[in-house]
């Protein structure tokens, strides 16, 4: 278990070097068991920590970090870990996205599992503005269709008429003084059961 200085420790020095063999005791590995329940991630807990530290004082320098991070959880996904810390990197790389973030964004709501389908919140893949976002994919002329999937997507939102969306700075809101309470409240129930 490292320790909430070493794991700050390890995130300043990322942020300088970029050196993913800072991170191995935060990257997937599988325990090897394939039992339903019992499949997991050996080193969940350590990036768990990671990822919470991270979130309370994180920018735009932190987006590698960010995005290793997020091709972890991704792995561990397929070994049944909580989709809650998923959830909070998401939610990182959406607050200092570029444009081009949205293709990570969505393929982490919709190309992951189903629980994570459900759980990452739709507003992350309308990115700065759902009508820029838009204007973005039909005017972007590599992925074209991967661009027109996301489009389809967002149209399809639209189009549910009893539906409120929050623009970004709501969501934002939203996520730092409601979701992340019960993200964490979440993941200590997790982390008990767990560990019993």
């Amino acid at each position: 278990m490292l320790t909430e200085n070493k794991i700050r420790e390890i995130i300043n020095q990322y942020r300088i070097d970029n050196n993913n063999l800072l991170l191995s005791h935060f990257e997937c590995k599988h325990n090897g068991k394939t039992e339903y329940g019992y499949s997991f991630d050996e080193n969940y807990w350590n990036r768990k920590d990671l990822i919470l530290d991270l979130y309370k004082n994180y920018d735009e320098k932190d987006k590698p970090l960010i995005k290793w991070l997020i091709q972890q959880e991704s792995k561990g996904s397929e070994y049944e870990i909580p989709q809650y810390t998923i959830d909070i990197c998401a939610f990182m790389l959406y607050k200092h996205m570029e444009v081009l973030d949205i293709y990570e964004l969505y393929d982490i709501k919709f190309g992951l599992t189903s629980d994570i389908q459900c759980f990452v919140d739709i507003e992350l893949i309308f990115g700065f503005d759902k009508e820029q976002m838009k204007d973005f994919l039909k005017n972007e002329k590599s992925n074209k269709r991967l661009n027109n999937k996301i489009l389809k997507t967002i149209n399809y939102y639209e189009s549910q008429l009893d539906a409120i969306y929050r623009n970004r700075d709501a969501y934002i809101n939203y996520f730092e003084t409601k979701k992340i309470i019960n993200i964490k409240n979440e993941l200590e129930e997790f982390e008990e059961y767990y560990k019993d």
